[in-house]
This record gives structure tokens, C-alpha cells and sequence, in this order.
């Protein structure tokens, strides 16, 4: 049996691997869109049951289609964008072929072009696009021995509350998930610690206005690529509950203790390094300074938005 010959592979059937199919088609480029599971499969069975989007709905969709379900203001949540997906999907036209595994993929002895193997026989492309995401491997830093005697689960297998046994919960790491993680846990009445390693903290909204509208007139959409090298700074950000502005000090506030950064393990006791206070600093620092950012841009281009004095007021350590 010859093999397909094709274009244009795409491996992933999430949101890139879907925007990547409408470029494709309206450039008139045969392609084909190979996804192991189904549509948005990682929205489906690796994300918590409460978990919405972290921008509106009028700024996290494709372009050429809107949220039919979800007011432009709110935030959609993961059987939203599940369906989403799906609608869109079948808008464009897209050439997917689920339950469909890449098995690996290779250049031709020629370099003309790739071999794809998958789990149903063989392709040659001329191009192949990898459009699986880039948080596939959920890392566990190598601080807790595999015989510690505690659970220890990722955020991908966290469903809610109810999961975990009786007792305090830590939760390292305090980007998004985790501490939306950490605010659900506390309000189902745990006894919650969570770790702040260094972030970006940006107001949900200012002005009037949510961030994303102000990243993208500040041109933080248009930054260049980091060097792959460079320290990833995680951002605490979070449309929960409606969105709010994350404020560590209020989830202090509510009862939740906050440590710095994880550093060691050693006969049941956990080692914090003693950075909490600049990690805290840093944050606000940086909340501050798109505060400035955004009042700058609003006098430069005379635009008439109502003023938000209280938005600076930082509480007590």
C-alpha cells in the first residue's frame, strides 16, 4: 500500500493546531490536521472541573468567531471552550482526523520533505507542523522523594476539593492555576499554604478596561521571543469568581499561609528559601508599573476613562 502524500501535516488538534488549519486553508494549502484523542482533548481531561478562561470572551477566540454562550465580558469555562472548539472546527472546515497518533516523524533520506508515521499508516509531507502545546510533560521539581509519605498530584490531574484526603494542602507555585487552585481549596474550608515563587501581577482590570485590552495597546503582545534560556516568570492572573485582581495579601487575609519559594525536603519537613517578601514586592512593583504604563497611554492619547485611585492602594505586609 503507497503512502499519503500531502502538503502540509499538522500534529495537535487544540487551539494552535486549529489556527493553523484556517491559515492553511485560506492560503489554499492542502494540510491535515492529525489529533490522538479528540478536539481540545487537553480542555476535556487535564484541567480542574471550575477552571474558566483567564481573558474575556471578547479577547480569547479565533477571530471569525465569536462566543455564542458567554457574555464578550465574561470568561468562558472548559466545557465552553470545549464546544467552542468544536464549532469551530466544523466552521473552517477543518481537515481533522481524530484518534489519530503520531508516531514519530522523520526527513526524507532526500531532505525533501518528512516521513510521518502514525497509527494508521505512513505520510509524506513536505511540511509538518508540531501544534501539540507546550506544557504536554507536567513537571514535578525534585524536592519530595517518591516514598514521602503525602500525595503529591499535578495541577493536570486536579479535579477539585472533594479529591484530596483530610488535611493541610500546599500548593507550589502561584501563576494561575495555582493559586486559583489554592483560593478554591481555602474556600472549601482547607487549611492551605501556598508557595510564591517570583511573578508578573497584573490588575484584571483598569480603568474601565480588562488587561488584555491593555497589553495589547501597551504592545506586550508584540514583545520578542524570550531566550529559551531565560527564566520563565510565571504571571497571577485570574477570571474566577467573574475576575478579579490577584492579591496575595487578601488571601492572607482570608487565612492562607504563604511561604517562599520551595528549596528542600528532609525527614518530613519542607524547607522554604526566605524570599517571600521580595517575591511579594516584585509583584506589585510590576502591577505598579503597568498601573503607570496605562495611565501614561490614556493622557498621550486624550482618552476620556474614569480614574481608579483605589486600584493603587497596596495593603499591609
Amino acid at each position: 500500500m503507497s503512502a499519503e502524500r500531502i502538503d502540509t501535516v499538522v500534529v495537535g488538534g487544540g487551539q494552535a493546531g486549529l489556527a493553523m488549519s484556517a491559515h492553511l486553508r485560506a492560503a489554499d494549502i492542502p494540510h491535515v490536521v492529525l489529533e490522538r484523542n479528540r478536539i481540545a482533548e487537553s480542555w476535556r481531561t487535564a484541567r480542574w472541573d471550575t477552571l474558566v478562561a483567564n481573558g474575556p470572551a471578547w479577547h480569547d477566540r479565533f477571530p471569525p468567531l465569536e462566543f455564542h454562550d458567554v457574555d464578550p465580558h465574561g470568561f468562558a469555562g472548559k466545557e465552553q471552550i470545549t464546544k467552542y472548539f468544536e464549532d469551530f472546527a466544523a466552521q473552517i472546515e477543518a481537515p481533522i482526523r481524530c484518534g489519530v497518533e503520531v508516531t514519530a516523524v522523520s526527513r526524507k533520506p532526500d531532505h525533501h520533505g518528512f516521513v510521518v508515521q502514525t497509527s494508521t499508516g505512513e505520510i509524506h509531507a513536505d511540511n509538518v507542523v508540531a501544534a501539540t502545546g507546550a506544557f504536554q510533560v507536567p513537571i514535578f521539581p525534585p524536592i519530595l522523594p517518591e516514598d514521602a509519605p503525602l500525595l503529591q498530584i499535578h495541577s493536570n490531574t486536579y479535579r477539585n476539593p472533594e479529591q484530596l484526603p483530610e488535611g493541610g494542602v500546599l500548593v507550589i507555585g502561584a501563576g494561575s492555576s495555582g493559586t486559583q487552585i489554592a483560593d478554591e481549596l481555602l474556600g472549601a474550608g482547607r487549611q492551605v499554604a501556598l508557595s510564591v515563587g517570583p511573578h508578573n501581577r497584573p490588575p484584571r482590570g483598569y480603568r474601565g478596561l480588562d488587561f488584555c485590552w491593555w497589553l495589547g495597546v501597551l504592545g506586550e503582545w508584540d514583545v520578542p521571543t524570550l531566550d529559551p534560556r531565560t527564566a520563565h516568570i510565571t504571571i497571577a492572573v485570574s477570571g474566577a469568581n467573574g475576575g478579579r485582581t490577584v492579591d496575595f495579601r487578601r488571601l492572607a487575609e482570608r487565612g492562607m499561609t504563604l511561604v517562599g519559594m520551595a528549596e528542600s525536603y528532609s525527614s518530613g519537613t519542607l524547607s522554604f528559601a526566605p524570599d517571600l517578601g521580595e517575591n511579594i514586592a516584585a509583584g506589585d512593583a510590576n502591577y505598579l508599573g503597568m498601573l503607570d504604563r496605562a495611565d501614561a497611554y490614556a493622557s498621550e492619547n486624550g482618552l476620556d476613562l474614569p480614574e481608579e485611585p483605589d486600584a493603587r492602594a497596596i495593603g499591609p505586609d
